[in-house]
């Protein structure tokens, strides 16, 4: 009993905050009121479509039900009203023979005190409204439609918010060319700082300092150096004439203009210069600190790099729009579409959001030609750089700073390597062409080497395309190749050419042989190729979107067992002995109101969490699945049969690793309600994503089992005529 009363108050908190919202905070009750209620949010259609107007405006004092569930509710809130009623006469009765028994009309449990309090409530909560419709429900609705739709359209539109400004749904790995201009750039400004805090410190020790021994910024005409009147620290040149890029792997794609790509290099290389310019400053002064007090700490420097070179490239995707695919235009429909239908069409636009994050790296890599210290000149006093950058050295050997998965491996298992990565050296050894040809078939980027990091699922309908294309082209040469091995037996010039040239040869008679022999064999492997390319490149692209339908219905089915059960839970306040606050018989209901407030936004949060989840294990499936192959292979030949076989473990693993990171959009509303004493809701809508893939196995073995029955004559040698009878045998 003490954990439910917990459990209550809890609930009541967390609901007590969510209607006094403090003054400072950035979302105030009216926005999430008015992000709640536009008019074409698709999921406050639904509400009223199901509960009527009483959703529009749920105090209408005018009366009459406008849909037969306010009918049934009127009638049902009545029934409870005078159920209610019987139960409030005998505590009221019990109450007063306890009072005369114990001499006392309070006990030690408070109940007198709560008990009246817990009883208006009840008795207000499920009198019947004109529109037939209990308080306690209309509760239930207005946190649904009001609290979930609003806080789920504030999340999502904060999404396509960061979505239109560039950033990404997870941390990307840059580029090595951006990487290394932001390294050069930090260590030019390590030597300006250094150099200049070394003659600050002597000049104000009395030294005799020269003019012109401070270093500063120069602008040239291409870029900027760091130097003083003799000595140059280093600088940066960006290439007077940029090519255009193109803005997509279309071949039809428009180009990126090239001022557009000058402009942004140069804004992106003024942003690198600032962060880089602070954080030398603050290492060099750290370094300082550290010789008066070794307990001082250093900067990270590597995190710094690592922070400009992103901002780098995240100045250049936001500027120049060098997103993969027409992503502008899509961008501008995808924040028109969910601003006017709201939070329950974001299911639909997965796919918009993985191109987003996927960059062009020819464009977005730094350009810029970054030059070091000058050999000649007079550097001034050198004491403080040099230990500076002595400092700098020592700790980029020993940097703990972990990058973004995908940054230091190509995935490409199969090219002979150095050093000391076991799978690697593992693709060194067993150079199977068919090895090679999966683990390029797995990585493929649509557009070469000129793409960064792409999201998984792209590169998986990457690749069933392939697919579906090699299927289609070898279909066609089987379908030419029969043609042509039938031209012998027509009467025609080609066909009596045929004819000679096999009487002469017979050439013509093996070649039909043997692709007679061969048939059953291609059209199984042509239909696996088929059906593996079909789900790559058409089921998986959809699993976001079928898991995600299936949670919203299902939202809809947990707010319709919160209005049905609302008078329920409104009779359990009229009980005497539910201890103090509004009892413990009504925790549960409290915790469930605060899943229909909320549980919009935890699917957000699962949707968006599980797209970052693919990425990172996807990554992981296409970094390691060659070395899965090569340890699999070992020096075994990999022929045809074998890749097609590879590919389908391919496409099971890609199948598992999608669903289940989707399946967060079930799975966080339902573990988190858990946290507080709650449990999980209805699960109609959450199997229609394993329905789907049942159907999709069920599609696979029906086109398999029309294969065999057209096949099993030839397997039998009956040349293609059926056989007769029904299958059965008499004696």
């Amino acid at each position: 009993m003490i954990h439910k009363a917990i459990q209550a108050r809890a609930a009541l908190l967390l609901l007590t905050a969510s209607f006094s919202i403090p003054a400072h905070s950035q979302t105030t009750l009216g926005e999430i009121a008015g992000a709640a209620q536009r008019s074409g949010d698709k999921s406050r259609q639904a509400l009223v479509s199901v509960f009527g107007n009483v959703v529009n405006d749920p105090l209408s004092i005018a009366g009459g039900t406008d849909t037969v569930l306010a009918g049934i509710f009127m009638v049902t809130n009545a029934t409870l009203l005078v159920i209610g009623g019987f139960i409030v006469c005998y505590q009221f009765l019990r109450k007063i023979t306890q009072t005369a028994h114990d001499g006392t009309a309070f006990d030690q449990q408070k109940h007198i005190l709560w008990g009246p309090i817990r009883i208006l409530w009840g008795l207000a909560s499920v009198v019947p409204s004109p529109n037939g419709w209990s308080l306690a429900q209309l509760l239930m609705l207005w946190g649904a439609s009001i609290m979930g739709v609003g806080t789920a359209n504030l999340a999502v539109d904060q999404a396509v918010s960061a979505f239109n400004s560039g950033d990404s749904m997870v941390m990307q790995p840059v580029m090595p060319s951006t990487l290394s201009t932001a390294q050069g750039l930090f260590e030019a400004n390590l030597c300006m700082h250094g150099l200049n805090m070394g003659v600050a410190t002597a000049s104000q020790s009395g030294a005799l300092i020269p003019d012109g021994e401070f270093v500063n910024l120069k602008p040239t005409a291409n870029g900027f150096v760091l130097r003083n009147a003799s000595f140059v620290c280093g600088g940066v040149d960006l290439p007077s004439s940029f090519d255009s890029t193109p803005a997509s792997n279309s071949w039809f794609s428009s180009s990126i203009p090239m001022e557009a790509l000058r402009t942004a290099h140069t804004q992106a290389l003024r942003e690198m210069q600032g962060i880089l310019d602070s954080q030398a400053l603050a290492f060099v002064k750290s370094v300082v600190d550290r010789q008066a007090n070794p307990n001082a700490s250093l900067i990270n420097a590597e995190s710094a790099i690592q922070a400009a070179a992103q901002a780098y490239e995240k100045h250049v995707n936001t500027v120049a729009a060098t997103k993969q695919g027409d992503i502008k235009s899509l961008a501008s429909k995808l924040g028109t579409t969910i601003a006017e239908s709201g939070w329950w069409t974001l299911g639909a636009w997965y796919q918009t959001f993985a191109q987003a994050n996927t960059k062009l790296s020819d464009a977005v890599a730094a350009k810029a030609a970054v030059y070091g210290t000058s050999t000649a000149g007079d550097p001034a006093i050198l004491a403080i750089y040099n230990a500076a950058y002595t400092a700098y050295i020592s700790q980029q050997s020993t940097t703990n700073f972990t990058p973004p998965i995908g940054t230091s491996s190509t995935a490409d298992y199969s090219k002979t390597a150095t050093g000391n990565e076991a799978s690697k050296i593992i693709g060194g050894i067993f150079q199977a062409p068919g090895q090679r040809f999966v683990n390029w078939a797995v990585n493929i980027n649509a557009g070469g080497e000129g793409l960064g990091q792409v999201n998984p699922l792209i590169k998986m309908k990457n690749l069933g395309d392939y697919t579906l294309g090699i299927a289609d082209t070898a279909l066609a040469t089987y379908a030419i190749a029969k043609g042509a091995s039938k031209l012998k037996d027509h009467f025609s010039l080609v066909g009596i050419a045929a004819r000679v040239a096999d009487f002469a040869t017979g050439i013509g008679s093996l070649f039909q042989s043997a692709l007679d022999a061969l048939s059953p064999i291609i059209i199984i492997l042509v239909i696996s190729l088929f059906l593996l390319g079909g789900a790559l490149s058409i089921y998986l692209p959809f699993v976001p979107f079928i898991v995600w339908f299936g949670a919203a219905i299902n939202w809809l089915i947990v707010v319709g067992e919160a209005v049905i059960a609302a008078p329920l839970w409104a009779v359990t306040h009229l009980r005497g002995d539910g201890g103090d606050g509004l009892g413990n018989h009504s925790t549960h209901g409290w915790v469930f109101l605060l899943n229909v407030m909320v549980r919009p936004l935890l699917m957000v949060c699962g949707f968006f969490l599980g797209g970052a989840f693919l990425i990172a294990g996807g990554t992981l499936l296409n970094q390691l699945f060659g070395v899965g192959v090569a340890n699999a292979q070992f020096d075994s030949i990999t022929g045809l049969v074998s890749v097609i076989f590879l590919l389908a473990i391919y496409v099971s693993m890609a199948t598992n690793l999608v669903h289940s990171c989707f399946n967060l959009i079930f799975i966080v509303p339902d573990q988190v309600i858990n946290w507080i004493g709650g449990h999980a809701s209805s699960a109609l809508g959450r199997d229609d994503n394993d329905r789907m893939r049942h159907a999709v196995a069920a599609i696979s073995g029906k086109v398999e089992e029309a294969v065999n029955r057209r096949l099993s004559p030839r397997l039998d040698g009956s040349k293609g005529k059926p056989r007769s009878g029904d299958g059965f045998s008499s004696r």
